[in-house]
């Protein structure tokens, strides 16, 4: 499923996630890497030492995610910044409109 604004896609199926009860904020483009984490840290009874690789490569899914929203967002404010810029200075509009005869 193609997520929109987003470069990775969305591997994990909505029915995967239900059945590894994921919870729902945690539904994106990496829930199909915080399913075997999960299930790892369940089987270790959650050790910090142990699934470290899995945790590695889920927590480096989610930075990715996080510096691609920022990137955007960054392009947002440039292009709101030069729309700013480019645009001639807008009339305040007067609080006392004018009568036709004026």
């Amino acid at each position: 499923m193609e997520v929109p604004g987003s470069s990775k896609k969305m591997i994990a199926t909505q029915e995967e996630m239900v059945e590894a009860k994921v919870p729902i904020p945690y539904r994106d483009q990496c829930a199909h890497l915080l399913i075997p984490l999960n299930k790892c840290r369940q089987a270790e009874f959650y050790l910090p030492w142990k699934c470290e690789d899995q945790r590695h490569s889920y927590e480096k899914c989610e930075y990715e995610l996080v510096m691609e929203r920022m990137l955007q967002m960054q392009k947002i404010r440039e292009a709101e910044a030069k729309q700013k810029q480019g645009s001639p200075a807008q009339q305040p509009i007067p609080l006392i409109p004018k009568t036709a005869n004026a």
